[in-house]
């Protein structure tokens, strides 16, 4: 039996945008909503990767670290964004940190129970697998973006054949 309050923060939430009734019903029995006041570790790098994150409303800061050059904030996210999609992918640990910047409302779901909500459900496991898709190739290309910022470095103007 699913917390009415949950179901219907599906139903506003921006991921779920779109989503039929239904879909939102049996995903709403899997999630729980979870509360982090402001400077809260949500997970951190190389946890075990098990529950995926809907921010519903706060602001989380991902963050990255390295034992050569310390931790950086790759981004910032907020209401509507998905964090934690590592076990979504099999992935069994997960890839950054994520820590509130302010007091932050979730919902939380385990990724295995994700999974077997789509694969019985071929419809909604690729709504939802290709929304998650969306997620990271949003993540992917900020990173690089910000890998281009820092690095500083151009190339030189360089002819390409099909010019």
């Amino acid at each position: 039996m699913s917390d009415p309050s949950v179901l219907e923060t599906l139903r506003e939430h921006k991921f779920f945008e779109g989503i039929g009734e239904e879909h939102l019903k049996r995903f709403a029995e899997i999630a729980r909503s979870v509360e982090f006041p402001p400077s809260s570790i949500i997970f951190h790098e190389k946890d075990k990767a098990k529950d995926v994150y809907l921010i519903v409303r706060g602001r989380v800061s991902l963050i990255s670290c390295d034992p050569d050059v310390g931790c950086r904030e790759l981004m910032q996210v907020s209401d509507g964004e998905l964090i934690g999609w590592s076990p979504l992918l099999g992935r069994l640990l997960l890839s950054d940190t994520a820590r509130t910047t302010t007091a932050t409302t979730a919902l939380a779901v385990d990724g295995e129970q994700v999974l077997a909500l789509c694969r019985e459900d071929s419809q909604f496991g690729f709504e939802f697998m290709y929304r998650a898709a969306q997620v990271l190739a949003e993540r992917l290309n900020a990173t690089r973006l910000q890998h281009l910022r820092m690095s500083g470095h151009q190339l030189p103007d360089v002819q390409i054949e099909s010019d």
